[in-house]
C-alpha cells in the first residue's frame, strides 16, 4: 500500500476522543484550540507612542516645538500639550492629550529647549491607537485553530495564563527484540542500543505531542501480548521491530488473538517495507520496522500528518545530479541544499538501518512510483527534515 492510502485508511479508522483539557500557557504551544478565544482587553489598551521621539500637533510642525515635559512607558497621567508645545516620549508611554505625532528622536533636530520637526513628517506617524489590534468581545482566535508561537504571544497579552485545549491522544512507545538495551545500560558487542524509541518520541515532540515511552519487548509471544494487553487505555501504541516476517515475529500472531484487525500489512516505500498498522475499537497499533531509518521515516509518514495537518515544512529546489530510483514504490532520499540545489547525500546510497545517513542530512526527496529516474536540474520538491 502506497503512503498516501495508507495515511488516508488510518484516518478512517482512528477515533480520537473529543475532550480537552486546560494547560498552563506554558505547555500551549503546538496544541488545539477547543474554544474561540475572545478579547477581554483593548490592544493597545491606551493610545501610546510606538517609538521614543517627540509628541507633537501635525498641523504646527512649520515652528519649533517646545519641549515642556518626558513621558515614561508605565506613567498613569496622561499629560497635555499646548500650542507649539511638545512632550518628550518614550515607546509605550501615553500620548499626551493635544497630540497626534510622534518625531522619531533621530530626525529631528534639537535647540535647547526647543525642536525641529523634519521635512517627511507624516499627520499620525508612530501613534498607536487605543483598540487598533483587538477589541474587546472580537474573535481573536477560532476554535480547531493550532497554537503557534505568535498566538501564545497574544495569549499572554490578554491576561491569559491558561488556556482550554483540545486532549491529544494518548501515545505509547515500545521498541522490540532480543537484542536490544537501553542507552544508559552496557551494550555487548552482539546488543543494540534503543535508538528508535528516542527517535520517535523526538519526533512527536516535534509536533508538540506528548509520549511514553514503555520498554523494550522480548521475542516471546507471552511477552508481546502482556505488553500490549498492559497498552490497551492508550489510543495509539508504536512499537519498532517485529514489522518483518519470520519465525520469531510473534506480533501479527499476539494482535489477532487481543482482537485487533490489520489495516495494512506492508508500504510500498523504501525504506519502510514491512510497516504494518492495527486497529481496535478506534486505537491504533503501529508496528514498525527495527532498522533506525525505516521506523524515523514511517513515523514522519504516518503517525505526524495523522495527529497533525501540513506539519512538514515543504520548498522547491533543483536537483543537482541524475538519481537511479526502482519504480513501482515510492523511494526516500535524504540529501542537502547548496546554491539552491538538493544534493542527495552519499549519490542517494543508503542501508535502511543507516543513522548517519539521516544526520548528515537535512531534506527528503519523495519519488513517485513511477518513477526510476530523477533527471540532473528537474524541479523537485522537499521535505524539511524534523
Amino acid at each position: 500500500m502506497l503512503a498516501n492510502d495508507a495515511l488516508e485508511a488510518l484516518k478512517a479508522k482512528f477515533k480520537p476522543k473529543n475532550e480537552s483539557e486546560i494547560l498552563p500557557l506554558s505547555e500551549a504551544l503546538g496544541k488545539t484550540l477547543a474554544n474561540d478565544v475572545i478579547a477581554v482587553k483593548d490592544l493597545p489598551c491606551f493610545d501610546n507612542s510606538a517609538l521614543d521621539g517627540f509628541a507633537v500637533k501635525f498641523y504646527e510642525k512649520d515652528k519649533p516645538y517646545k519641549i515642556i515635559a518626558s513621558a515614561f512607558a508605565g506613567d498613569k497621567e496622561q499629560l497635555s500639550i499646548g500650542k507649539n508645545e511638545c512632550v518628550k516620549i518614550m515607546t509605550g508611554a501615553k500620548m499626551p492629550k493635544g497630540a497626534d505625532t510622534v518625531m522619531r528622536f533621530e530626525d529631528c533636530i534639537v535647540e535647547g529647549e526647543f525642536v525641529k520637526a523634519p521635512e517627511k513628517l507624516k499627520k499620525g506617524d508612530a501613534y498607536r491607537f487605543k483598540g487598533e489590534e483587538a477589541k474587546i468581545g472580537e474573535i481573536l482566535l477560532k476554535s480547531g485553530e493550532i497554537l503557534n508561537t505568535r498566538s501564545v504571544m497574544m495569549l499572554a497579552a490578554q491576561g491569559i495564563s491558561f488556556i482550554d485545549v483540545k486532549k491529544q491522544p494518548s501515545i505509547a512507545v515500545y521498541s522490540s527484540g532480543n537484542e536490544i538495551i537501553e542507552p544508559w545500560q552496557r551494550a555487548s558487542e552482539d546488543e543494540i542500543y534503543n535508538a528508535n524509541a528516542f527517535g520517535i518520541t523526538a519526533l512527536l515532540s516535534s509536533i508538540s505531542q506528548k509520549s511514553s515511552y514503555i520498554g523494550i519487548i522480548k521475542d516471546e509471544l507471552s511477552a508481546v501480548k502482556e505488553a500490549f494487553l498492559n497498552a490497551a487505555h492508550y489510543d495509539i501504541v508504536i512499537c519498532s521491530g517485529g514489522a518483518s516476517a519470520g519465525e520469531a515475529d510473534f506480533m501479527k500472531i499476539a494482535l489477532s488473538e487481543l482482537g485487533y484487525n490489520e489495516i495494512f500489512s506492508h508500504l510500498d516505500i523504501r525504506p519502510g517495507r514491512p510497516c504494518k498498522a492495527y486497529e481496535k475499537d478506534g486505537r491504533l497499533v503501529f508496528i514498525l520496522p527495527g532498522n533506525p531509518m525505516a521506523a524515523y521515516l514511517c513515523t514522519m509518514m504516518l503517525v505526524l500528518p495523522l495527529l497533525k495537518e501540513d506539519c512538514f515544512v515543504m520548498q522547491n529546489a533543483t536537483n543537482a545530479q541524475n538519481l537511479k530510483v526502482k519504480s513501482g514504490r515510492i523511494n526516500a532520499i535524504f540529501g542537502n541544499i547548496e546554491n539552491d540545489k538538493f544534493i542527495a547525500t552519499n549519490c542517494g546510497k543508503y542501508g535502511s538501518g543507516m543513522i548517519d545517513h539521516i544526520l548528515k542530512s537535512t531534506f527528503m526527496f519523495l519519488t513517485s512510483p513511477d518513477q526510476s529516474e530523477i533527471l540532473q536540474n528537474s524541479e523537485i520538491s522537499i521535505i524539511k527534515l524534523p
